[in-house]
């Protein structure tokens, strides 16, 4: 019976260094791109505009109604 032989030993990895000299995209693919971008982020901006509205509303009505009157604070209606 044989024994099995023993793993090689394992082999390291020398990354060379890569210097990107240009990026050849034709202009009118860049604009569209960009075209793409601007009405991608109109969804976004509105999404990110009502979780800051919500976080608003949480904070003023948790902390700031109080203060403010609104709820029965001891400052009334001011």
């Amino acid at each position: 019976m044989t024994m099995p032989q023993a793993p090689a030993a394992p082999v390291t990895y020398q990354p060379t260094p890569i210097t990107v000299t240009a990026i050849d995209v034709p202009f009118t693919r860049l604009v569209g791109f960009f075209f793409k971008a601007a009405l991608a982020a109109i969804p976004a901006l509105i999404a990110v505009a009502l979780v800051v509205k919500l976080i608003g509303a949480i904070l003023f009505f948790g902390f700031g109604a109080w203060r403010y009157g609104f709820m029965g604070g001891p400052f009334g209606w001011l």
